[in-house]
């Protein structure tokens, strides 16, 4: 993957300043804009292009989770990590009913920043253990019908999914049942396919929503799949 651009949204100068000099130290980005406020979020947007956009969405005056609406909105095709200070679990999953591409806190080190970029720019999602935590609350607690009905997969399917949950690589689960890496490696795009997802992560909450494994061990498992 080659170099990109992205546009830093946040109103602390300090903050912009820190998440640049972090992003430049690792390479890999071309171009960091940086908007103080909407106007400017929008102004740059129209001008320059943009394949990841991280904003604080919680800033009253300046930014909103309306702007991320109308981002994803108008700009369908930039991804969007939001980084904020707000863990107020109704808070969190409205802004990630939005159609958000990760989701970190301000208490997340430099290290799982540097991999929440670039895991987002390749097109996986990227959520750190707190927001992880509100998710699978979510997914426990849930009265609706169709969530408590997991897509269906296949007998074989169910058990490659239940070990990938677990933490263990498509070696690991082809040595274990006997299978080669190629046949593991099959059954893992159709898992991938039929639950819509498009990393380890979302086979992870699909085991705890279908009861495969323990959410405990779904966090653990989550925590070192996103890094």
């Amino acid at each position: 993957m080659g170099n990109f651009n992205m546009l830093h949204a946040n109103s602390n100068t300090l903050v912009r300043a820190g998440l640049k000099s972090v992003l430049f130290k690792n390479g890999g980005v071309d171009e960091l804009y940086e908007a103080e406020n909407n106007r400017e979020l929008f102004d740059i947007l129209k001008k320059k292009r943009t394949e990841l956009l991280i904003i604080d969405s919680d800033q009253p005056g300046h930014f909103s989770s309306k702007d991320t609406k109308q981002v994803r909105q108008l700009y369908p095709d930039i991804k969007i990590l939001v980084i904020s200070t707000d863990k107020n679990p109704s808070y969190v999953l409205s802004v990630l009913e939005l159609g958000v591409h990760g989701y970190l806190t301000r208490e997340c080190d430099e290290e799982e920043l540097i991999n929440a970029v670039f895991a987002i720019v390749k097109g996986d999602k990227f959520y750190c253990n707190k927001i992880i935590n509100i998710l699978l609350e979510k997914k426990l607690t849930s009265n609706n019908k169709e969530d408590c009905d997991p897509t269906s997969l296949s007998e074989r399917e169910t058990e490659i999914a239940t070990l990938i949950s677990q933490g263990m690589t498509s070696k690991e689960v082809a040595t274990k049942l006997f299978l080669s890496h190629h046949t593991i490696n099959t059954h893992r795009k159709n898992i991938f396919k039929k639950l819509g997802v498009r990393s380890t992560s979302g086979i992870v909450l699909y085991a705890v929503n279908a009861g495969l494994i323990h959410p405990k061990k779904a966090v653990c498992t989550m925590c070192s799949t996103l890094n």
